[in-house]
């Protein structure tokens, strides 16, 4: 189960590679968690965040973590968790995307 500072992120990207494995094809949206969507805030550039939203849609939900999209195609990562081998292009390579590294001291602002 990841826990770092990319926490969210990597969920993310598990429940896309999921959906992808299982129906092979991308999600049109991914339900998440309020957290989620803030953890994602936090790690990605205001120009990154678009880049990533404009390749799935994010629904803040009351849920878990699910992919899915029109066609009735579902991947919960809560239930599902990591696939069992990866896809050929990952959610990561998809998003095109990277996260901030992780910091080894908050960012404090003067004053």
């Amino acid at each position: 189960m990841p826990n770092g500072h990319d926490e969210g992120f990597v969920k993310l990207c598990a429940a896309i590679d999921g959906f992808r494995l299982r129906y092979g094809r991308w999600p049109t949206r991914v339900r998440i968690p309020i957290w989620v969507f803030n953890d994602l805030l936090s790690l990605f550039t205001a120009r990154d965040f678009l880049t990533l939203s404009s390749r799935v849609r994010l629904v803040l939900a009351d849920c878990p973590i699910v992919a899915e999209d029109d066609d009735g195609g579902t991947y919960s990562y809560s239930l599902d968790g990591f696939s069992e081998k990866p896809p050929k292009v990952g959610a990561y390579e998809w998003f095109g995307v990277h996260p901030r590294p992780e910091l080894d001291e908050p960012i404090v602002t003067p004053g």
